[in-house]
């Protein structure tokens, strides 16, 4: 792996990391802030809206601006929001620090995966860019267990500091690193200017979206009530969840670099099956989860199945977006996740209100089930207009970029390899 990847995979396991930790030390913030449970869990919703709302837009803005410079700028900004957390005297800091890091967080892994896709060559795009999103597995897997266990060695003002300089020290790191320069964009001149850039969302980029939203609301309905449905409905020990919820971490892990070789084939087809084989894990761990061996072998296969589909779906969501557009399609496929994330915490919560947590995997696996229908939508519509794809504009050629003297050329598609039309 490059430095440029292993840099931006730092950069994409600082950001998953920030996104997810606060939960592990909801109590003691809590306790300091002297806010309910409940108000500390908004901060969670709270950053999540922010990036839905905010991410395609700043990427957007951001359209013009070198890579290097959106990147590092960026992670400045996250480093900023991280540190008025960690020096927040109460609940309202905490609110704008994590308003402010938000900001950052969809443009960032915007950018860095598309950065990865540009800096691979045609057949092997989706396994560069797993290499970046990689950093949020490993978020799951390390990076929460360790920032939980930094709060309650030394509090959680040190969970935000420590995340703050990984931040800081992702910076320099950006800033040598050899990142391939931003495509220049093809406008038409009116009145002798050009015009403005503006995102466009066509309906096959929706449609993504939407496979994303359910298939994550999908699997946020189970794992974000994870520990009480391994304690009362599988009969494990608590420390024993903890073991279980590892596995996951190593399936996603594990998941992700299989679904990239997949997609790599064709993001169709891998997407299909990772949520096809996730759907069909759900209902059999809502039959077997009385079964602790079965429930953990299957919460694993569903980890495994979620993460396979981020690589397929990053990549599709990209082929469907005008040619112009990577990084902003990357920025609403993003915030599609963060959607699906809160619809499915919400939802969990919601159903266990009056019901029991058996019901869990049941819904689980209807949301995934429609996910898998509206990918199987999307692939008969694009098989009943084989030429799609090859009416579009050209493969754009990037140029060096004068923001960034260190910018090297993208690979050059070659559609011999990449029939999809996947390069840009």
């Amino acid at each position: 792996m490059s430095r440029a990847l292993i840099t931006l995979m730092l950069c994409t396991f600082t950001i998953g990391t920030a996104e997810s930790v606060i939960a592990g030390i909801l109590p003691p913030i809590a306790h300091d802030t002297d806010v309910s449970l409940r108000a500390v869990g908004m901060l969670i919703t709270l950053y999540a809206l922010v990036v839905v709302v905010t991410g395609p837009l700043v990427t957007a803005l951001c359209g013009c601006l070198s890579r290097r410079t959106v990147l590092t700028s960026c992670m400045s900004v996250f480093a900023v929001g991280n540190l008025v957390c960690a020096l927040s005297p109460g609940y309202a800091g905490l609110v704008t620090g994590r308003a402010v890091s938000a900001l950052a967080h969809s443009t960032v892994i915007a950018v860095a995966v598309a950065c990865a896709r540009d800096l691979a060559p045609p057949h092997r795009k989706a396994r560069a860019t797993a290499q970046v999103t990689l950093g949020i597995g490993l978020a799951t897997v390390v990076g929460v267990p360790a920032g939980t266990a930094l709060g309650e060695q030394f509090g959680w003002r040190v969970t935000f500091a420590t995340l703050a300089l990984l931040s800081v020290v992702s910076v320099p790191l950006l800033a040598f690193s050899r990142l391939p320069p931003t495509p220049p964009r093809r406008e038409p001149a009116l009145a002798g200017r050009k015009r403005r850039p503006r995102p466009s969302f066509p309906p096959s980029m929706i449609a993504t979206a939407a496979v994303i939203v359910c298939g994550t609301a999908g699997v946020f309905t189970l794992y974000t009530y994870a520990v009480p449905f391994l304690t009362q409905e599988t009969g494990l020990a608590g420390a024993l969840t903890t073991w279980l919820l590892l596995l996951y971490g190593l399936g996603g892990i594990a998941g992700n670099t299989l679904g990239a070789r997949m997609a790599d084939s064709s993001h169709q087809r891998a997407a299909l099956i990772a949520l096809a084989v996730g759907t069909t894990g759900l209902l059999a761990l809502a039959a077997a989860r009385h079964n602790p061996l079965a429930a953990a072998a299957l919460l694993t296969l569903t980890g495994l199945a979620y993460f396979a589909t981020i690589p397929a779906l990053n990549a599709q969501i990209v082929a469907d977006a005008p040619r112009s557009d990577p990084a902003v399609a990357l920025a609403v496929n993003n915030s599609a996740f963060c959607v699906g994330i809160a619809l499915g915490s919400w939802l969990g919560g919601t159903l266990i209100t009056d019901r029991p947590l058996a019901v869990l995997p049941l819904a689980a696996a209807a949301l995934t089930g429609l996910a898998l229908l509206i990918q199987w939508g999307i692939t008969r519509t694009t098989r009943t207009q084989p030429a799609r794809l090859a009416t579009t504009d050209g493969p754009s050629h990037p140029v060096p970029s004068n923001h960034a003297p260190r910018d090297i050329p993208a690979h050059q598609p070659d559609t011999a390899h990449d029939p999809t039309g996947l390069s840009r």
